[in-house]
């Protein structure tokens, strides 16, 4: 039998010595750097806005019955100043692990939103199971970076018995129509003054959600929200302009914000999102009322895009688990429950609409939500969106566009005040890295 030489010998011998003890120091190694136990704790905050503590602490007992080692904290934030504290405190180390956000914030938040894992939803559900906006609003340098909570944006409120008084039976379906039925429905005084206005639409101050229904009719008509320097954006603003112009006005200044209006009963149409309707109803609970999708131009197809979504920190210790629950709360089952939920609130008549496309039907022929999900594949966003007060990217822009429109309304030509606002919008969106 052949012999090894002795250096062969003591280069195994070595060997041999060095991995028994790299293995005897990894036996005293925390069990969390080895094999992550599933009975290890892991904690998790969780920053909402809308959801009550009532309802996300139901939906997270439901949780711990099949995760017991994960533990959530819910707690509900005020909409003012959210969006700067939530930045400020995630750049601190101190933030939540989770947290809603509103879908134009992506770019503001690109640095501080963590990916969602493909092994939790996979390229073909976000394909199949949301709906297209979602893959445009909530990507961070070409990845998925939140799940919707709902589906929402602007759509068109109409008051039941103002319509049956003017003999119009059905809401219109285009901009042609509307503009038609809008000084049909309009009710003057002996002095010709507006008693009951057709539509609310054509000035800013008493315009609720003015922005959205301005960038949606440019949207419509074909114009850049980036740089509305072309000839579709200044018809689209004379256009909105031209509803508080003339004989024919079908509202002005002189009328009160447009929801207190419509909920009033002294205005036939108004723009709103969903959650005007919760307080439409607790303002005026007799106020008949339906809502149906924004008109459209003939041979066109474009609504407006405004949700939030749930996103995890990308200095949170816990992404995996904070992932895994916001998948959670997009199962069929839970949103029912939190739709359910939220609805039995005294505060609140109705719940968000589903942001799954699987369950449009559910709301399909609800006489307030149905707009909504029909709208829903159709609808697409730009930072331009009311009550977000987020002292940021659409705030800055929106105040672009308010002087566009205060120009135009002081004598400018529409193209003129937007090549203003071209160049403001464009420094705002590099300031936020959106360009």
């Amino acid at each position: 039998m052949p012999r090894l030489p002795l250096l062969k010998i003591v280069s195994i011998f070595l060997l041999v010595l060095t991995s028994s003890i790299i293995l005897s120091a990894c036996s005293k190694l925390p069990i969390s750097i080895l094999d992550k136990s599933k009975n290890e704790a892991v904690n998790i905050e969780y920053w909402g806005l809308w959801d009550s503590q009532s309802t996300m602490d139901s939906i997270i007992g439901d949780y711990k019955k099949t995760k017991p080692n994960v533990n959530i904290s819910y707690k509900k934030k005020s909409i003012q100043q959210y969006r700067e504290s939530l930045s400020s405190q995630i750049d601190s180390g101190k933030g939540p692990d989770m947290f809603v956000f509103h879908n134009t914030w992506t770019p503001m938040l690109k640095d501080q939103l963590s990916p969602v894992p493909s092994s939790v939803v996979s390229a073909s559900e976000i394909k199949n199971n949301f709906y297209p906006a979602v893959s445009q609003d909530l990507i961070a340098n070409g990845k998925l970076v939140g799940l919707p909570t709902e589906v929402d944006g602007l759509e068109l409120y109409y008051n039941e018995d103002v319509f049956k008084a003017a003999g119009i039976i059905k809401p219109p379906t285009t901009w042609s129509e509307f503009a038609q039925d809008a000084v049909k429905l309009t009710v003057r005084d002996s002095q010709g003054g507006i008693r009951t206005a057709g539509a609310a639409i054509g000035t800013i101050s008493n315009v609720d959600h003015f922005s959205d229904l301005l960038g949606l009719m440019i949207m419509q008509n074909g114009g850049d929200l980036k740089s509305p320097t072309d000839k579709q954006s200044a018809e689209a603003l004379q256009y909105y302009l031209s509803f508080a112009q003339g004989n024919n006005k079908v509202w002005d200044e002189l009328q009160p914000p447009s929801t207190v209006a419509f909920s009033g009963g002294n205005v036939a149409m108004y723009f709103g999102p969903s959650f005007r309707a919760i307080e439409i109803k607790n303002a005026n609970p007799q106020l008949k009322f339906k809502v149906a999708p924004v008109p459209q131009l003939e041979g066109n197809k474009i609504a407006w895009a405004s949700y939030w979504a749930n996103g995890v920190s990308a200095k949170s210790t816990n992404k995996q688990e904070a992932w895994e629950f916001a998948k959670y709360l997009e199962k069929e089952d839970v949103l029912i429950k939190r739709f359910s939920e939220n609805a039995k609130s005294p505060s609140r008549f109705f719940g968000e609409p589903y942001p799954l496309v699987s369950m449009a039907s559910k709301l399909a022929s609800d006489p307030v939500l149905g707009a909504f999900v029909t709208d829903a594949p159709y609808a697409r966003s730009f930072p331009l969106t009311s009550r977000t007060f987020d002292s940021g990217i659409n705030d800055q822009i929106i105040k672009a566009y308010e002087d566009a429109v205060n120009s135009v309304i002081k004598g400018a030509q529409p193209k003129t005040a937007l090549e203003t606002t071209a160049k403001n919008v464009s420094q705002i969106l590099t300031r936020f890295g959106a360009k």
